[in-house]
């Protein structure tokens, strides 16, 4: 059976336009399916956020193993989340790195060295991402040109209901390919 952790970013929770993406293609394939949600704590990123995201999702891994003792979930991690990339090169997890933080030299190591498939996200308008880090993980990647932060690029809804859907459907392509 097919399972995932979903991480938050900075907002803390997983109702977010990108990680809404991925929770219907979860959806849509049954899986079963663990929440990360947090506050950060207040001086979070001047004391580095790697061992607070590890725990938040360590905890959702036992919570998901004690449904599923079978469990390998796919991570689908956005921008702060994407901190897990350590503890997921550390299990071997596949994921999902929604505007992964690619100007932080340990995220771009651990998804680099990381066995698993992994499909990395973001946009050129990003300052977080960057193309040859994305490019040197040798990891699938999908760069959305000039996109921010939110993968959100200038133009209309239209367009941007577009681009969701070109990501929502590399979502569902990777799924698939578990």
């Amino acid at each position: 059976m097919l399972s995932a952790i979903l991480v938050p970013g900075g907002t803390g929770i997983v109702q977010t336009t990108l990680l809404d993406l991925g929770w219907e293609a979860l959806t849509d394939r049954q899986a079963l399916i663990e929440q990360v949600t947090w506050t950060v704590p207040e001086g979070l990123m001047e004391v580095g956020p790697e061992p607070f995201v590890r725990a938040c999702v360590a905890a959702a891994l036992h919570r998901l193993i004690q449904r599923d003792p079978d469990a390998r979930p796919v991570l689908i991690a956005k921008s702060l989340g994407t901190h897990a990339a350590t503890l997921a090169a550390d299990l071997e997890l596949p994921a999902i790195w929604l505007t992964p933080l690619l100007t932080i030299p340990p995220v771009v190591d651990a998804i680099t060295r990381n066995p698993a498939p992994q499909l990395l996200i973001g946009g050129t308008a990003d300052p977080w991402w960057v193309p040859d880090a994305a490019r040197s993980t040798g990891k699938q990647v999908l760069t959305v040109r000039d996109a921010d932060h939110s993968l959100r690029a200038p133009g209309t809804l239209r367009d941007f209901t577009e681009t969701l859907g070109v990501i929502g459907t590399a979502i569902e392509d990777f799924l698939d390919a578990r």
